[in-house]
């Protein structure tokens, strides 16, 4: 690993840190001055629908700009729209539409920042010479860390302090990316996507974006998979847990247990894919894992109140699905043209990250009308359904193919790819 990927990883790394604190702090700060599911999961409607509409508008100018100095800018601006929440907090005479105004900026920020640092880890990974395989290993596995960190240090500063304080972590998690971005990373600039989305103008490269995806079967396949499971893990984490350490006698300090179970699961599992990944099945693999780890923590949930099988089913989720990440992100990146990483990535993301507001909102919603275990059992069967397509529908099978793709121009047609067809 070279020091330009090993600076982005780090900055990721501590940036996630930061995510993941807010993660836990933001609902609960909302579920404890409200006192309702439904007005916590519209604080995460509200900062994730901004997320997805800027990662999603924002990639040409991802390839226009080049990744790094984006990622810089919104980083920097991240530091500042954070450090803003917990002020608001404290001030009484604020609305809470205010604040919620404040959390949409935040997560517009956070997608903007996070589309050119998709974009940037594929030329990071080329330039230390490492296999997209492993590259988007360590990249998974660097996720899972800080999730495996983050989510217990929040519990335990949430309830040493308050919520509102513990924000400002994040907010200063942002400003150590940013510096780390600028002065240490040097790859993913502005490249020859530039003269090319200047040329045709944002518009034709945006809709460039979106007519690649929609022609190639397996990042469709990707991308509608995910928003819909996407929609359950959100549901998940930030309304069916708090609403669970609320009902039960474990206090504030819990809030991080399931997701430290996890973590310390995801951990394993990353470093033992990264040794057997690449002599690994990718179709298989990732079939039989996201199948029985997507959906196992929804179902503990709605089936059991011990709370030790709760956590050695997450311990065993976090295990499947540090599979999962890695295989789709080497898939779609060996698929995808270089100089059209920004427009089709921030596509991909923010389709499949749409569900994730939804999320928050309707398990709130099911949370107040049906009870938590109603409706956790309902969304771990849904779950089941989805992640079943891998085992039968063809276009998955183009998971195992190796041929990379080349850089192509914007106004040509989707079927320029190098990369075989996929199976219809």
């Amino acid at each position: 690993m070279n020091r330009q990927l090993a600076a982005l990883l780090t900055a990721e790394a501590i940036s996630m840190l930061g995510s993941r604190i807010t993660f836990v702090a933001l609902p609960w700060l909302v579920l404890t001055s409200t006192d309702s599911a439904l007005l916590a999961g519209v604080a995460g409607f509200a900062e994730m629908l901004p997320y997805v509409l800027a990662g999603l508008l924002g990639g040409p100018i991802v390839d226009r700009v080049g990744p790094r100095p984006t990622a810089v800018a919104a980083d920097a601006a991240s530091v500042v729209a954070v450090a803003g929440i917990p002020v608001l907090a404290y001030c009484e005479t604020v609305s809470l539409g205010a604040l919620m105004a404040l959390i949409a900026l935040t997560g517009a920020l956070r997608g903007f920042g996070d589309a050119a640092k998709r974009a940037l880890l594929p030329r990071a990974i080329a330039a230390s010479g490492l296999s997209t395989e492993r590259g988007t290993t360590l990249y998974d596995g660097m996720s899972r860390a800080a999730t495996l960190i983050g989510l217990p240090l929040a519990g335990v500063l949430i309830a040493a302090s308050d919520p509102a304080t513990v924000l400002l972590f994040d907010a200063a998690s942002f400003g150590v990316c940013a510096l780390l971005l600028g002065f240490v990373v040097r790859v993913g600039t502005a490249d020859v996507s530039a003269r090319e989305i200047e040329e045709q103008g944002y518009a034709a490269a945006l809709c460039s974006g979106f007519r690649y995806v929609r022609e190639d079967r397996l990042i469709l396949g990707i991308m509608s998979m995910l928003f819909v499971t996407n929609m359950f893990d959100q549901a998940f984490a930030t309304v069916f847990v708090p609403v669970w350490v609320r009902e039960g006698p474990h206090g504030p300090a819990a809030l991080g247990v399931v997701g430290t179970a996890f973590g310390l699961g995801a951990v394993a599992g990353n470093i033992l894919y990264t040794i057997l990944g690449p002599r690994m099945p990718r179709r298989r693999t990732l079939s039989v894992c996201f199948f029985v780890g997507g959906p196992a923590q929804l179902l503990a949930l709605a089936l059991t109140d011990e709370v030790w099988i709760v956590l050695a089913t997450a311990a065993v989720a976090g295990a499947l699905m540090s599979t999962v990440n890695p295989i789709l992100l080497a898939s779609v990146y060996r698929r995808i043209p270089v100089n059209m990483h920004g427009r089709v990535m921030s596509v991909l993301i923010a389709v499949s990250w749409a569900g994730i507001p939804f999320g928050s909102f309707v398990g709130g919603w099911a949370t107040d009308l049906l009870g938590l275990q109603t409706a956790a059992l309902l969304a771990g069967i849904g779950y089941l359904m989805v992640t079943s397509a891998p085992f039968f529908l063809p276009a998955w099978e183009a998971l195992d193919e190796q041929s990379p793709a080349k850089s192509i121009r914007v106004g040509r047609p989707a079927t320029r790819r190098s990369a075989p067809a996929v199976p219809r």
